[in-house]
């Protein structure tokens, strides 16, 4: 995940233009968690194709300004700090008081990478004392490791429910039906060049399955709503 791909997320908030490909649930004031994919599915894509969406924290300042960004790697984290906003402490207040407890709801460890011959001297000696300052201690190399003992809560963050607008959700129920009469079409043509099989039973009830997710998408924002 390349620097110019880091910022142009951040930019890309700012502007309030994130293609639908970028969710967010905030966590705190200035966290946001998200749930980012880097492009939309499309009909030539390999069939193997094991690429779901990338998670990040987005950091905003007291203005609403999204200054940094943090990618969980899971085995790494990878941070970012727009060049306009750094030196004012907003990735290390964002990683002691929100983020790092909420990576650690799902793990005992959390190592990272700061490789110097990758980022340079500069970038490599402040993102060392940033990971050194939130408890990182370094392994070998350029491994740091940071123990599950100083996050920890047992208080369980969930986020912030945030409000779809009605014109949204029709929307989605449009994508939903189109899905499910996509499938109807493969599920036909299956049905009538190999037979009626359990097969082709279980496509036909899947296509129900999803023309259902429409009412259902529905009820759960009334539920949501009210």
């Amino acid at each position: 995940m390349t620097v110019k791909y880091l910022k142009s997320l951040i930019d890309k908030l700012n502007e309030g233009n994130t293609d639908g490909l970028l969710h967010l649930r905030p966590l705190s004031f200035t966290v946001d968690f998200a749930k980012v994919w880097e492009k939309k599915p499309k009909l030539t894509d390999n069939i193997v194709h094991p690429d779901g969406p990338y998670k990040f924290y987005f950091i905003k300042n007291k203005e609403g300004i999204y200054v940094a960004t943090v990618l969980d790697m899971r085995n790494d984290l990878h941070w970012f700090v727009h060049n306009k906003h750094r030196g004012n402490g907003y990735l290390t207040t964002a990683m002691k008081k929100t983020i790092l407890f909420h990576l650690f709801q799902d793990r005992e460890e959390q190592r990272i990478t700061i490789n110097k011959s990758q980022i340079g001297e500069a970038n490599f000696s402040a993102s060392e004392k940033v990971a050194i300052s939130l408890g990182f201690c370094r392994t070998d190399g350029k491994d740091y490791l940071l123990k599950n003992n100083i996050y920890k809560t047992e208080n369980f963050i969930y986020g912030q429910d945030t409000q779809i607008t009605e014109e949204r959700i029709d929307d989605l129920k449009k994508q939903i039906n189109y899905l499910g009469r996509s499938l109807w079409v493969i599920q036909t043509e299956i049905e009538m060049k190999l037979g009626e099989t359990d097969y082709t039973e279980d496509l036909k009830e899947l296509v129900e399955e999803i023309k259902r997710q429409t009412n259902l998408l529905e009820d759960a924002w009334w539920d949501n709503k009210n």
